[in-house]
């Protein structure tokens, strides 16, 4: 092909490639155009006013009399300024700027056509929006990309006013209804009602095959619904779905928390372990480590060893010593020596000093008839670092000898004589013997 041939495919590949709004890079490299770009909100979202005139409007002075309140409490707001500056078409912006022009409505008594933006459709509202406010999808800031713009098929596009307010004073929260998080369901249930789990599952539909398949499916078919984890939800719903007005377990406190998963979970055996468990002394949630919505018998929130690694980084980093148990590759489980729930020494019902080690190393727990003692007193980590080790076969020590010596340092042998330099080359049954009680062969 000819360096003539080339630039004119090129040039064409540039030209189709603006009309279908794709950028295109030398090389003949194709990309598509970024959809967050102020041009291609506005494009999106065009303006619902753009087309209206000076002639369409009345100014806020004609609105004043008829709105008293709404125009004091405009004058007072963040959005005071749309009075004083011209915003909006090289015109006045005022009451006209979200509402509309008023031209139509003020005939006819105020029976004409005016745009009411708390029930304007979502679209139109966000057009009206980001003139002034297009940094929150261009930035973007926070969740507002997918509140307005969805991913999922069944889900609604959210309009800016369903979570906030246009008239609110600047000294109060700029968000609808001001009204604090409750820390509590029975403190919502002061102010809200409960509403049935198939209008929640309208703007959570993703929730709704994940809730299906969990462990508490049946809690959608209650009165109580989903308002039996997150309280009661009309208030939530009447704002919008703003965040503020429902309980999110994952923003209480861990009483909070683990109260109400008690509530319903208070006759499982974990559960009455889970009362004097360390976890519980020390404020611990239990959505910190498990996900409600999660299927059933799945609930953890990620692998054992990175749930327990997130606060005990010293033990998940001894896993990568050289000597120690695989836990990374997953061969043996936090839970198979610790339960999260228990009320023992830290960790599971069964004593964690030798029946946790013996339930792999049933050959060195005997019993025997001359066992080793310290295995019944301080357990098998009197030897050996169960987590990881730099020395061989994990113990505590670099020398078996020095480790004997810390409890045996009235031993007859010369320790000057290289024959005594390793206790285990005579004491060979180091962990119990049916045959010598001095362990040896």
């Amino acid at each position: 092909m000819s360096h003539a041939t080339s630039w004119l495919t090129l040039s064409v590949l540039i030209a189709v490639g603006g009309a279908l709004g794709i950028a295109v890079k030398a090389g003949a490299e194709i990309e598509p155009a970024d959809p967050w770009t102020a041009a291609a909100v506005a494009e999106r979202w065009p303006d619902p006013d753009a087309t209206s005139s000076a002639a369409d409007r009345v100014g806020s002075a004609v609105c004043a009399p008829c709105h008293e309140d709404r125009s004091k409490s405009l004058a007072t707001s963040f959005h005071a300024e749309l009075l004083q500056d011209e915003l909006l078409h090289d015109e006045a912006a005022g009451c006209e700027a979200c509402h509309g022009p008023g031209r139509k409505h003020v005939p006819d008594d105020g029976e004409g056509p005016i745009r009411h933006p708390w029930d304007a459709p979502a679209a139109e509202m966000v057009g009206l929006c980001i003139r002034c406010h297009a940094e929150v999808l261009t930035k973007p800031v926070r969740g507002h990309r997918t509140w307005t713009a969805p991913a999922g098929p069944n889900e609604k596009p959210r309009a800016c006013t369903q979570c906030h307010e246009i008239h609110v004073d600047r000294k109060a929260p700029h968000l609808a209804k001001d009204l604090s998080r409750p820390r509590d369901i029975a403190e919502l249930a002061k102010n809200a009602e409960s509403i049935p789990a198939e209008r929640c599952i309208e703007c959570h539909p993703g929730f709704h095959p994940e809730m299906a398949r969990s462990g508490h499916a049946k809690l959608i078919q209650t009165d109580d619904a989903c308002g039996t984890c997150h309280g009661p939800g009309s208030l939530h719903e009447e704002a919008g779905g703003r965040a503020e007005l429902i309980v999110d377990p994952r923003r209480q406190s861990a009483k909070a928390v683990n109260a109400g998963c008690n509530s319903c979970h208070r006759d499982g055996e974990s559960i009455q372990r889970w009362t004097c468990a360390e976890h519980s002394k020390e404020g611990v949630a239990c959505t910190a480590c498990h996900d409600a919505n999660a299927p059933r018998g799945r609930t953890l929130r990620g692998s054992e060893l990175d749930l327990c690694g997130s606060c005990h980084l010293d033990v998940k980093a001894s896993f990568r010593l050289p000597n120690g148990h695989d836990v990374e590759k997953g061969r043996v489980l936090c839970s198979d020596c610790h339960d999260p729930h228990g009320n023992r020494d830290r960790v599971r019902d069964k004593d964690v000093r030798v029946t946790a080690c013996a339930t792999c190393h049933a050959e060195k727990a005997g019993p025997f008839l001359h066992d080793h003692g310290i295995k019944r007193t301080e357990g098998c980590i009197a030897c050996h670092v169960p987590h990881g080790s730099v020395n061989r076969r994990l113990l505590s020590h670099s020398r078996v000898r020095g480790m004997c010596l810390s409890c045996h340092p009235e031993t007859t042998h010369d320790l000057l004589d290289r024959t005594y330099r390793n206790c285990i080359d005579c004491h060979v049954e180091i962990h119990g013997s049916d045959l010598d009680r001095l362990y040896l062969r």
